[in-house]
């Protein structure tokens, strides 16, 4: 497969309502378009721009779900971190003869164990989907590549 390269491509000319009220931004740098053709000669399938296309987005995807599951894993943290602290506080709490508040403590404590066993599910779910993302890239290049 060669490649070559046209001229930059011209950006549309901006509509005067878009214009209006705005500074002008800076002249941006050319863009070149890249060519692709097959050993033959042949003009690459229309489909080349659009695999692209598809590409990147299913990258940000990747990257997006992987994002979320990273700062779930910190909130599922976060959140253990306040659990060892109720039991501890209940703890004291039945030292000191406060039955009543170490109880209110421990149905927090419980509440907040079921939400934990929620975020971690959520978490196997956001890897399952990141996975099968970076899947999609690799059978998305597959077609690019041959």
């Amino acid at each position: 497969m060669a490649f070559a390269v046209a001229p930059p491509v011209a950006p549309p000319p901006p509509s005067p309502a878009a214009a209006w009220g705005r500074r002008r931004a800076r002249a941006t740098p050319p863009r070149f378009a890249l060519a692709a053709s097959t050993r033959d000669g042949d003009p690459a399938p229309p489909t080349f721009e659009r695999l692209r296309e598809q590409l990147l987005q299913l990258h940000a995807e990747a990257d997006l779900t992987q994002s979320k599951a990273n700062s779930t894993r910190v909130r599922l943290v976060r959140l253990t971190e306040a659990a060892e602290n109720l039991k501890k506080r209940a703890a004291v709490s039945i030292r000191m003869g406060k039955e009543n508040e170490a109880v209110d403590l421990l149905v927090q404590k419980k509440k907040l164990t079921k939400a934990l066993e929620s975020i971690k599910q959520r978490i196997e779910v956001l890897d399952k989907l990141s996975m099968k993302i970076s899947e999609g890239c690799l059978m998305a290049k597959n077609p690019m590549t041959t």
